[in-house]
């Protein structure tokens, strides 16, 4: 064996051995442990930041292994300083030492490099921007100008504050997001992944595009859990996109089909990828109440998508599945029923009122009792392994991101930043909730490049949120509307994480499927307008209103799909679509109800103009 595989071999049982040590860490932390939020954050990303640097070593020559052992014992040093000062500075609040100071500055430094190698270079130059801000702030002219602080006052405080690299963001990775991604793990390890693939054939096989069908639901259901719409597109999408071309769907459109459902997972309850547990952190809003409104929404979206689906099927004269290779329903569910008690049980325990930690430690549980009754040869000690070190994989960049994040939140609030961009979004808007709801989806989007739905959030929440409540959204509106758009990120070129992994897989170009994917998912964008303006969707108000809310936006949805797909009974020309395209807008804007009205209106001509054209198509076409 060579020098090379040798320390390959070492590298990779050291990394296994990590994994082990953190999933157990956090499964005791989730019932038994009684840590602060720095000792359970600190612990995280001492365990993950060697990790990344285990995984994504430099490219120095001869220099590369020790730079990189180095990198790790500093970055353990600085979690384990966190640890020991946090308890000094109880009885000595404010008082730093000149050690203090230095780890501080090394902390931020390590965090920046070790950031970049998880996540890119995005982020971590975003971080630097917000120092750089912080150290000479106060040469800006104007509204953004601030106070002049020094490096040591930035260090300190981004190193110990709740708002910094050691604080609330990463905190959310530990406490919840890590959990859940170990939970999807295991699920996924006990065959489950294949049978909600199975049973999403099972009920929507036989129709236009089954497959494709397939891959809406299934990757849904496991998107939900997943945490990461890239990730899940690996996860479904290399059995769901090979079947979607199979039977005659473009490449491009089989990989937007997959990137839109996956992406779509984290807006849809009860899970909603564990953003909806940073969400309640977040507001203090109640876990349930979060997960019911956030429910429509998230129907209408996949109700959108898989219409969309079935009328491009159509279109494109794509046959139905063969019955014959298709299981049924019962089939499926007799055979697999099991792999739905680990999540019954999750969403119990956490509607029951158990804590979401303890909620998740006894699903995790109960899913590798499922695992070994269902799958007992799968469910092997090297697998179960393996399961952590993939959690822990598939952890790294959204812990990387979320601490990136806490200097950013560190910085905004050093120099009171985000107050500061709110009174200019405000001041450039006018006071025109439209016009700062553009203003905020862009910077959702901007901000949303490259990163995990959860750390997009947490920015944008912190950043955004409060100039969207200032102009009178409401606190649960205006959040989900950021989460809508910091989920749609991943398939918003020209940086779309989940389209670059579905069009790796389909081999279409990435702007192809991309555009493709802005169109499948164009609820996405709508929706969250109207319950900014409206909460009717979100099931809160008038219980009148909520229904007819509803009743219209489903038929404005279906009346979408038909423009995003180009079908009814025959291609439609892009005049035709654009006037669908404002009827279906018209019909989910639940207020006022003459709008409504004149969507309805529309449609109905619109269509009749459609078949009538049809219909003497045929005539002419039976004379001829």
């Amino acid at each position: 064996m060579t020098e090379k595989l040798k320390h390959q071999k070492m590298v990779d049982m050291i990394a296994l051995g990590m994994s082990v040590v953190l999933c157990l860490f956090h499964m005791f932390s989730a019932s038994y442990g009684t840590w602060t939020s720095y000792v359970l954050a600190a612990v995280h990303w001492g365990f993950i930041g060697s990790y990344i640097v285990l995984r994504k070593p430099t490219k120095l020559k001869y220099i590369g292994p020790v730079y990189d052992a180095v990198i790790i014992m500093l970055t353990i040093y600085t979690c384990y300083h966190q640890v020991a000062m946090q308890e000094r500075l109880v009885t000595q609040a404010g008082l730093y030492t000149t050690e203090d100071i230095i780890v501080a500055v090394i902390a931020v430094l390590l965090v920046l490099e070790v950031g970049r190698r998880a996540v890119g270079k995005i982020l971590p130059l975003i971080g630097v921007a917000f120092l750089l801000y912080c150290y000479f702030g106060n040469m800006v002219p104007g509204l953004m100008k601030t106070t002049r602080f020094t490096v040591n006052r930035i260090a300190i405080f981004i190193y110990t504050s709740s708002d910094g690299i050691f604080g609330q963001t990463l905190y959310v990775s530990a406490k919840y997001i890590f959990l859940f991604i170990l939970f999807g793990s295991i699920l996924e390890l006990t065959g489950a992944g294949a049978f909600f693939v199975d049973l999403a054939f099972a009920f929507v096989g036989k129709a236009r595009g089954g497959p494709a069908q397939a891959a809406v639901y299934s990757s849904m259901l496991m998107g939900t859990i997943n945490g990461s719409g890239a990730a899940n597109v690996v996860t479904t999408g290399t059995f769901t996109i090979p079947l979607m071309k199979k039977i005659g769907i473009r490449p491009s459109t089989a990989g937007a089909i997959e990137a839109v459902a996956s992406s779509g997972g984290q807006i849809m309850p009860p899970v909603m990828g564990a953003v909806a547990f940073l969400m309640a952190e977040m507001t203090g809003i109640d876990y349930a109440k979060i997960a019911l409104a956030a429910l429509v929404p998230a129907i209408l979206y996949y109700m959108t998508l898989s219409l969309s689906v079935y009328l491009i099927a159509r279109r494109d004269n794509i046959a139905a599945g063969n019955p014959e290779d298709i299981k049924k329903p019962r089939e499926v569910l007799k055979e697999g029923w099991l792999f739905i008690v680990p999540l019954l049980v999750l969403v119990a325990l956490i509607i029951s009122g158990m804590s979401v930690q303890l909620s998740a430690f006894y699903s995790i549980i109960v899913t590798l009792i499922v695992g070994f009754i269902k799958n007992r040869r799968n469910m092997t000690v090297g697998n179960i392994l393996g399961a952590c070190e993939n959690s822990v994989k598939s952890i790294a960049p959204v812990a990387a991101a979320c601490i990136l994040a806490g200097i950013i939140m560190g910085s905004m609030s050093l120099t009171g930043f985000g107050l500061k961009i709110s009174s200019l979004i405000e001041m450039i808007s006018g006071g025109n909730l439209l016009f700062a709801l553009l203003l905020s989806m862009a910077a959702s989007l901007l901000l949303g490049m490259g990163l995990p739905t959860s750390a997009a959030y947490m920015v944008l929440a912190v950043l955004v949120a409060p100039v969207l409540l200032n102009l009178g959204v409401s606190k649960m509106a205006a959040h989900l509307f950021l989460l809508y758009f910091g989920a749609i990120s991943t398939i918003t070129p020209p940086v779309a994480l989940s389209v670059f992994a579905a069009s790796g897989i389909s081999g279409a170009g990435v702007w192809e499927t991309g555009w493709d994917a802005l169109k499948l998912a164009s609820t996405g964008f709508i929706i969250p307008f109207i319950f900014a303006f409206d909460n009717s969707l979100l099931l809160m108000g008038n219980p009148g209103m909520i229904v007819i809310a509803v009743v219209t936006a489903v038929i404005g949805c279906m009346i979408l799909s038909v423009a995003v797909s180009g079908w009814l009974v025959h291609n439609l020309n892009v005049g035709t679509r654009l006037l669908l395209l404002v009827a279906g807008v018209c019909m989910i804007i639940s207020n006022p109800l003459w709008i409504n009205a004149a969507g309805l209106a529309l449609a109905v001509i619109v269509i009749l103009t459609v078949l009538r054209a049809k219909q003497k198509n045929t005539k002419t076409e039976g004379v001829c």
